[in-house]
């Protein structure tokens, strides 16, 4: 009989630690890397970060998308914060329930919400197809896209969308687990 090798922590985070330095190391070898350090003064502070860095960037690639893609400017902005949106979206989702597919359904709501913002249609779940693993549970798609959307808001400094969208779906994931845990009490009898 064998025995199974025993997992060591050191090791493991020894393989990620160095991972981690390749990145930087790749990162390190850029030009853009290169001339952001011929300009340091652009990070004396987080202010002449966000106006000489991360805003032009952003703009440029908006710009980009824009162009390459032929989609509106408010698409392409979303694009560009596709990232907080959909780690908002999956994290709100791990929340209700559990981390099982919360990536899944936060790529699904926030590629809905991009489509809606491109069409003004509302999309559907199709709660018939042979994979729903990546649909919320709770929830209706318009509830889900007004937050998606109130989460994009959030980057201008607009929190009343989301935090109606966040109540919204807060009340129903309350009330569906409450009326789950009346039925559950009404089948036991204990009612």
């Amino acid at each position: 009989m064998t025995k199974e090798p025993k997992f060591d922590k050191e090791v493991f985070k020894q393989v990620i630690e160095d991972m981690l330095k390749g990145f930087d190391k790749e990162t390190m070898s850029s030009g853009l890397y290169s001339h952001f350090l011929e300009n340091s003064q652009w990070f004396k502070e987080p202010e002449t970060i966000s106006y000489f860095i991360l805003h032009p960037v952003k703009r440029a690639t908006e710009l980009i998308i824009e162009k390459v893609h032929n989609k509106s400017r408010q698409v392409a902005s979303i694009w560009v914060d596709y990232d907080f949106i959909e780690d908002n979206v999956s994290k709100l989702c791990e929340q209700f329930y559990g981390s099982a597919c919360c990536v899944d359904r936060g790529r699904f709501i926030t590629d809905c919400f991009i489509k809606f913002t491109e069409t003004k249609i509302m999309p559907e779940f199709n709660r018939k197809q042979e994979y729903t693993y990546h649909y919320p549970e709770k929830g209706t798609i318009k509830q889900w896209i007004d937050f998606a959307e109130g989460v994009y808001e959030l980057r201008y400094g607009l929190n009343k969308k989301y935090l109606q969208a966040l109540k919204s779906l807060i009340d129903t994931h309350n009330s569906e687990k409450s009326k789950l845990n009346s039925d559950n009490k009404l089948k036991n009898g204990k009612m």
